[in-house]
């Protein structure tokens, strides 16, 4: 046994597809059935049902799946544990952000990095925060950057920093930058542009609208977005207004386009958490990474 047949045989499972996780690995679909065929001849057993449309496991494959895993994340955490030993600063850091830390505060601290370490890169994917988390639970990048803290027993979450949320609106002359409205005149007369379910700055605002009797399906959403970008141009063509991170609207309202309305309340700041799998051991590349951020992980 060894972990090339490993691999592949994790990846079939995982992808439902010979030919996929032959793409996966970068090798021909009759190496991964060779492989396959190799383990099953050394584990006495069919690990996978062949005569069904539908590729499925054996009960021996289903329980061989998780043991194949395990092993697979031995070996990782084996290579790292050695690299610690080197202390090389060279190798790829994954990185799962959502949209403000992925698109406002990421750029820089990678670059402040890659001027320490040019050996280090980066592989960043953007995310709202419940994929972010699922992200890290399920060891799919080395660390994350979320704008709310979620139940997950497999995570925990590291305080970095604080933005401020503020509400924006067209500068068209429709709003004044210079009364202070009520969150009921916000929302319940005019066009809420809102962001999409499991994205942190809803959380947050959604919990501050509740602790201020403010309910949630009265509120008057003229559209649901997914990017803070296409939410921002929404705003500026007049779609509607929208609660948005100060640090994602700050130029457009220095040039003009948007404007920041004033509450008889008081936003809430929202916190910039880091994410890291508890179950894990971190290489000495993200331990790098989160002592640069003066954090201790």
């Amino acid at each position: 046994m060894d972990f090339k047949q490993l691999e592949a045989y994790v990846k079939v499972v995982e992808l439902a597809s010979f030919s996929k996780a032959a793409d996966e690995l970068f090798v021909s679909q009759p190496s991964i059935s060779t492989y396959i065929t190799a383990l099953e001849k050394e584990l006495d057993t069919v690990l996978i049902n062949r005569s069904t449309k539908v590729l499925s496991t054996t009960l021996a494959g289903e329980r061989f799946f998780d043991k194949a895993k395990e092993l697979l994340e031995l070996k990782r955490e084996t290579i790292e544990m050695l690299r610690n030993l080197s202390k090389d600063a060279s190798g790829d850091i994954r990185i799962m952000a959502s949209s403000v830390p992925a698109l406002y505060m990421l750029p820089q601290i990678l670059a402040d990095l890659h001027e320490q370490y040019p050996k280090i890169s980066f592989t960043v994917n953007q995310a709202d925060t419940v994929e972010v988390v699922q992200g890290i639970a399920a060891h799919k990048a080395d660390i994350g950057f979320v704008g709310s803290i979620l139940s997950d027993k497999k995570c925990e979450f590291f305080e970095y920093a604080t933005e401020k949320l503020i509400f924006v609106a067209p500068a068209n002359g429709s709003y004044s930058p210079d009364i202070k409205y009520t969150l009921e005149e916000l929302l319940h007369s005019n066009c809420f542009i809102s962001r999409e379910y499991g994205s942190g700055t809803r959380i947050q605002y959604e919990k501050y609208f509740t602790e201020n009797g403010i309910s949630l399906d009265q509120i008057k959403i003229c559209a649901t977005l997914d990017s803070t970008y296409s939410i921002i141009n929404a705003v500026i063509n007049g779609l509607g207004i929208s609660i948005l991170s100060e640090l994602a609207v700050r130029d457009a309202i220095k040039q003009g386009q948007l404007i920041e309305l004033k509450l008889n309340v008081k936003l809430p700041e929202r916190k910039i958490y880091t994410v890291l799998n508890k179950n894990v051991i971190h290489s000495h590349l993200v331990k790098l990474f989160m002592e640069n951020l003066q954090i201790k992980g």
